[in-house]
């Protein structure tokens, strides 16, 4: 199933602090989209926290598992069922057999 997210580092951050987040990723999410850049022109940002953009937009954190965690709750639809009214959704319908009472059961 192809992935509607994808993820592109700056190639100095991996280097500073997102690697592991990168090698994460990688190991997690074998189908997911993920480039790496020499230089996203985010200067400020590489060289001070871990950092990735996810589909143009910026997505930073305190720290590589900050950003690791950031990241991952962003792709949970990809694992969840479809919602309603979405493409892909089917509705479930659970056949129950009528619970008829005959009146005659005994309470203990």
């Amino acid at each position: 199933m192809p992935s509607s997210i994808s993820l592109t580092f700056c190639k100095k951050n991996l280097e500073l602090y997102s690697q592991s987040v990168y090698d994460a990723l990688r190991a997690n999410y074998p189908d997911l989209e993920i480039e790496v850049k020499d230089c996203l022109d985010m200067c400020a940002m590489c060289t001070d926290v871990p950092f990735a953009l996810r589909n143009g937009a910026l997505i930073g954190g305190r720290d590589p598992m900050g950003l690791y965690r950031k990241l991952e709750r962003g792709m949970q639809f990809l694992s969840a069922p479809p919602l309603p009214g979405t493409s892909g959704y089917r509705e479930q319908i659970e056949e129950h057999s009528p619970v008829v009472s005959t009146g005659k059961e005994s309470s203990k």
